[in-house]
């Protein structure tokens, strides 16, 4: 149901798509539907929660800050920032922002998942900077790193060739001279 759901959003948009063609599409009655999401704000906050799961799980920023290798976590972040594949949900991603701004419960689950994406960069900030730096200046760090990542993924969106590979290195150039700044704050 959760996999129809989110190809429906993707492809008709969050207003362009009923519970009921939800239920047409993945095979349970709209019922059901009804019993495990109060409404399609709650669908959506179950696709993005698997989603933000899936980013950070194993093989995402958790898996590079476990292992305590300053290099992965540096790639990782690089992979983030170039968004080479946004094609893979871009659109659904494209349609929850455009709603959070108009919604205030999609809003939430978008706050939500910053915070804790800037959680999780921050701590992974942490790994590459083990001496005492102010937390304030890690969540800049991982702020500015979120920013940029979600300019470049809405670039991609609409552009699936921009920016190009030098603009990203520019891009990385900026970000690993604010990791190196802690670095030399700690030193």
């Amino acid at each position: 149901m959760i996999h129809a759901a989110r190809e429906a959003f993707a492809a008709n948009g969050f207003h362009g798509t009923g519970i009921a063609q939800i239920a047409q599409a993945s095979g349970v009655r709209v019922g059901q539907i009804y019993r495990d999401f109060a409404n399609k704000e709650a669908i959506v906050a179950e696709i993005v929660a698997r989603d933000l799961e899936d980013f950070l799980s194993e093989q995402g920023l958790c898996a590079a800050g476990a292992t305590g290798d300053p290099e992965a976590v540096r790639a990782w972040i690089g992979q983030f920032v170039a968004c080479e594949k946004p094609e893979s949900g871009g659109r659904l991603v494209a349609e929850i922002m455009a709603e959070a701004s108009r919604n205030v419960r999609i809003a939430e689950i978008v706050r939500t998942v910053n915070e804790r994406m800037n959680n999780e960069l921050s701590s992974a900030l942490r790994l590459l900077v083990p001496a005492s730096v102010s937390p304030a200046r890690f969540e800049c760090v991982a702020e500015m790193i979120q920013t940029i990542a979600a300019g470049v993924f809405q670039r991609r969106v609409t552009e699936q060739d921009q920016p190009n590979r030098e603009v990203i290195a520019a891009l990385m150039n900026c970000i690993n001279a604010a990791i190196d700044g802690l670095q030399k704050e700690a030193g």
